[in-house]
């Protein structure tokens, strides 16, 4: 992470709303974003990997195995996580869209698939092909390895064609589907680390 954390982590989530925006979580705006990517950094189970050049943050990778530690850290600034979610907490859509998220995980499709998971990847568009998403990939990979993990999902929206080919050319292989949000199926892809 780079010195200014905290400039980092909303640089992280402006990335976030800006890249990922045909996900859910976007919607939820920089400020929520902000405390999820904090929340992923601090926790013991998860991280949260950035490649920046002079103080600017030119891509990022997140992960883990699993948001329950995640979800209790951003539960200890409750001010800031209210004041966040509060534009959300009057349209009862996003409540149970909200509510999706958090059950995400308890109704996969098999016991099979591995704890450990690819959360977010996102790239500054004048950064893209220049190597970022693969050195981060990589470096989340050996994240995973190093922890003793032999391999990780990433869940990958129906819609999102460029996804797919990276996550396939990266030698993750699609293991099933999902929907999180109701009417919305995604690919499970599974990257094996030790064969």
């Amino acid at each position: 992470m780079p010195s200014d954390a905290e400039g980092a982590y909303r640089q992280v989530a402006a990335l976030h709303a800006a890249n990922i925006d045909q996900g859910f979580l976007a919607t939820l705006g920089v400020p929520f974003l902000a405390l999820m990517y904090r929340a992923i950094d601090e926790a013991a189970d998860s991280v949260l990997l950035v490649e920046e050049r002079d103080g600017r943050v030119l891509g990022f990778i997140s992960g883990g195995t699993g948001m329950g530690s995640v979800y209790r850290r951003m539960l200890r600034k409750p001010v800031a996580l209210g004041l966040s979610l509060l534009p959300s907490i009057v349209k009862p859509a996003r409540i149970k869209r909200i509510l999706d998220i958090l059950r995400y995980g308890r109704n996969e499709p098999t016991a099979q698939l591995p704890r450990a998971e690819l959360l977010s990847l996102a790239v500054a568009p004048d950064a893209r092909g220049s190597g970022v998403a693969e050195r981060l990939y990589h470096r989340l990979a050996t994240y995973f390895e190093e922890a003793g993990e032999v391999a990780f999902k990433i869940t990958v929206g129906d819609a999102l064609a460029p996804a797919h080919r990276f996550y396939t050319r990266m030698g993750a292989v699609p293991a099933g589907r999902v929907e999180v949000h109701q009417g919305q199926g995604s690919i499970l892809y599974v990257h094996t680390l030790v064969e």
